[in-house]
């Protein structure tokens, strides 16, 4: 009877805690897939206006997922690959997004100057804002061309363009451009001298970028190293994987072999995170 009692115990525990699990894992898991869907949404149709579906690109994150699974757990033929194979899967989506919203940032950067000059000329030929941002758009490409012909049609939909231009700062988040609304809004309430307004911005965005990629330059080797110092210890286990398969397969087999990948994992991680905290050097 007590041997009865404590299988109908243990079988009760067992159940409790299964149920447990997959009951706030599932709302994890669910608060964490509409989390990823807002990201997308936020990134490739806000930001980088793609209009692609958020719902099929966390879709496509899942494949990924179950990729770098299927991945780690043939390279290592164990539960720490399948968890690292995941782990990797996961994190590729939101890498490649930060790479589009990098080159489009760097991208944006580049046109500014060229933009502003563009609007002074409008200006000067006798021509509003609106219709100086009509003519920049009409005559440029890129994402400078989307972001401002976002703009205008905003401003044709019928709100105003203090706010339209509020909206576009706040889309790119880019404090040069910010810096360029925020200086049109302020003509546009107390007036004066539009075109040498726009110049004199022009001039100071000028020398901000001249000094910003100075800066570059002389953190380029730093963060290149950083770079160079988490790539290559993967390089070299994998070849070690084809010099000596059997020796290097302990390190995923045996416990202390785990322990010292793991750790070395943390090690590389932190330095890695470290290096780019020190090269971040802002003006």
């Amino acid at each position: 009877m007590n041997h009865l009692s404590w299988h109908l115990t243990l079988s009760l525990l067992s159940f409790v805690t299964v149920w447990l699990l997959v009951y706030h894992g599932y709302a994890v898991a669910r608060y964490r897939l509409h989390q990823r869907r807002e990201d997308f949404d936020r990134v490739l149709n806000q930001q980088l206006l793609l209009n692609i579906s958020p719902t099929l690109a966390v879709g496509c994150s899942l494949i990924l997922i179950a990729v770098g699974m299927l991945v780690g757990y043939g390279v290592t033929e164990n539960s720490i690959g399948l968890c690292l194979g995941a782990v990797a899967g996961g994190y590729f989506p939101p890498l490649i997004l930060k790479y589009l919203q990098e080159k489009r940032i760097a991208r944006l950067e580049e046109q500014l100057v060229d933009g502003i000059v563009t609007l002074s000329s409008g200006v000067r030929a006798g021509l509003n804002f609106g219709q100086a941002f009509e003519l920049l758009v009409k005559n440029s490409v890129g994402p400078i061309r989307q972001e401002f012909g976002q703009l205008i049609r905003e401003y044709q939909m019928g709100l105003d363009f203090n706010h339209a231009m509020r909206n576009t700062a706040d889309r790119i988040g880019l404090r040069n451009y910010r810096l360029l609304f925020t200086a049109l809004e302020m003509h546009r309430q107390r007036g004066g001298n539009a075109a040498d307004s726009l110049d004199r911005i022009a001039e100071s965005i000028r020398e901000i970028q001249r000094l910003e990629g100075k800066l570059d330059a002389l953190t380029s080797q730093g963060r290149t190293q950083a770079w160079m110092m988490a790539v290559m210890p993967v390089v070299f286990l994998f070849m070690m994987l084809g010099i000596d398969p059997e020796s290097t397969r302990m390190l995923f087999v045996e416990p202390m072999g785990r322990m010292l990948l793991l750790f070395a994992l943390g090690l590389i991680v932190v330095a890695f995170f470290w290096i780019q905290k020190i090269m971040a050097i802002d003006i």
